[in-house]
């Protein structure tokens, strides 16, 4: 969890020996609580459109033509099994989306060479970009030199290859990390202009949370960010960085003091910055944050700067004595004061409650949307998908009850369904 509210999880798993669904809503205190329904299951793998342009009423036996069948598999096998038809949809949705940044469709290619490219995915942490030109029938893939010896090497030997009327090159470009990358676009420059100095210097800096790298041509100036921390090898490692000169150009570190959203979002509600806080008091909010200790959850921090208040909103308090111990407690000049509103916390179950049932119903109403579970916060519903689908894309950013509509892909959930299907033998269920 990286959201420091309560959300809830509503999880759609397929029990196969009853063909059900079975919703498990995660509430904030930590209760599950279970409802089975006759649910069909949505999106079988008879009904639903897998990754890779495999059509909606395609059968297994189609399905399975991809890798070859496999009968009577064991757990293991069968999460062997769906890696592997994970893997073959996943080549075919990179093979359409680099075809359609080249406004081009598999049907402008031979079938070999659409299997070629499917092939060469599998060296994609060394690709930095492809180019398709349909004129001269020439498929160009710049690749950087990394760390993967062996990608380079395979990589190496499809230079030249012709497939299907279709010739393939390999054009090496020196590896650039995508930090390194990112500050380049950001100050307006090209890898050339950097000195080769100043790129071996920023490779060699390895300072633990690194957060961003900055350039600045005018004055000659390589910034790095980063978080203060009291590990005393890692402020050592800063004093070393800071302020070096390698070829006109000058090394700077600037720190700043790692603060979560949540806090951050109530410290700019209160107009302040995290530097106005002490250092103890940050310290005591990072061992009191959510999800570090079950005995409560905060559903919001709150400052006072003018009283030096750390107000915390609790939830689902399961230990009086850790919210008596907290209460009234001074750190650096600061008072920390715990609020519990237990009829807010009933009214804000039940709400989450009642959204779990309407999602629910949502995803039964809606079988095309290939949905398999939602997670929810007080701002955002991810809805995690078989299969993306232009249905279910068009969510992505609208609002549903008031929230920020996510919408994530969970292939690998379809794909062990497939698998499961596979290796049941009739009369076997």
């Amino acid at each position: 969890m990286t959201k420091a509210t309560p959300r809830i999880i509503i999880v759609l798993a397929i029990v196969c020996c009853a063909g059900a669904l079975i919703v498990a809503v995660h509430l904030p205190d930590g209760d599950n609580r279970l409802e089975t329904g006759n649910v069909t299951p949505a999106g079988s793998p008879t009904e639903s459109n897998p990754p890779g342009g495999i059509n909606r009423n395609t059968t297994l036996n189609k399905v399975s033509e991809e890798v070859p069948e496999v009968k009577n598999m064991t757990s293991k096998g069968i999460w062997e099994r769906a890696q592997e038809i994970h893997a073959s949809w996943y080549r075919s949705r990179t093979v359409e989306r680099v075809l359609k940044e080249a406004n081009m469709t598999p049907d402008e290619l031979p079938d070999d060479v659409t299997e070629e490219l499917k092939n060469i995915v599998s060296f994609e942490d060394i690709i930095e970009k492809w180019e398709f030109d349909s004129q001269t029938k020439q498929v160009v893939i710049h690749a950087s030199l990394s760390q993967n010896e062996q990608h380079e090497k395979e990589l190496s030997a499809v230079s030249g290859r012709q497939v299907g009327g279709w010739t393939f090159n390999v054009v090496w470009e020196p590896y650039v990390p995508e930090l390194m990358k990112r500050a380049l676009k950001e100050a307006n420059m090209t890898l050339e202009e950097l000195p080769e100095e100043v790129k071996e210097e920023m490779d060699r800096v390895q300072l633990a949370d690194i957060r961003t790298w900055e350039l600045d041509p005018q004055n000659n100036q390589v910034i790095v960010h980063t978080y203060f921390s009291r590990d005393e090898k890692h402020e050592k490692e800063v004093k070393a960085v800071q302020g070096r000169e390698v070829a006109g150009w000058t090394f700077n570190v600037v720190q700043e003091y790692y603060v979560p959203e949540d806090v951050r979002q109530a410290l700019k509600e209160a107009n302040m910055t995290a530097e106005e806080l002490p250092e103890e008091v940050r310290e005591e909010i990072e061992h009191l944050r959510p999800y570090k200790n079950r005995e409560f959850i905060i559903m919001r921090w709150e400052f006072d700067s003018e009283d030096k208040l750390v107000i915390i909103r609790a939830f689902s308090i399961q230990d009086e004595k850790k919210v008596k111990a907290i209460q009234g407690k001074q750190v650096g000049g600061w008072t920390f004061t715990v609020i519990h509103d237990p009829e807010y916390e009933k009214e804000y179950k039940k709400e989450f409650e009642q959204l779990g049932a309407e999602l629910v119903q949502f995803q039964k109403d809606h079988p095309e949307l290939q949905i398999s579970g939602f997670v929810t916060s007080p701002t955002e519903i991810e809805i995690w998908v078989r299969n993306l689908t232009p249905e279910n894309e068009a969510l992505n950013g609208t609002v549903m009850h008031n929230r920020t509509v996510l919408i994530n892909w969970n292939a690998i959930d379809y794909a062990i369904r497939v698998a499961r299907e596979e290796a049941r033998e009739p009369g076997t269920g």
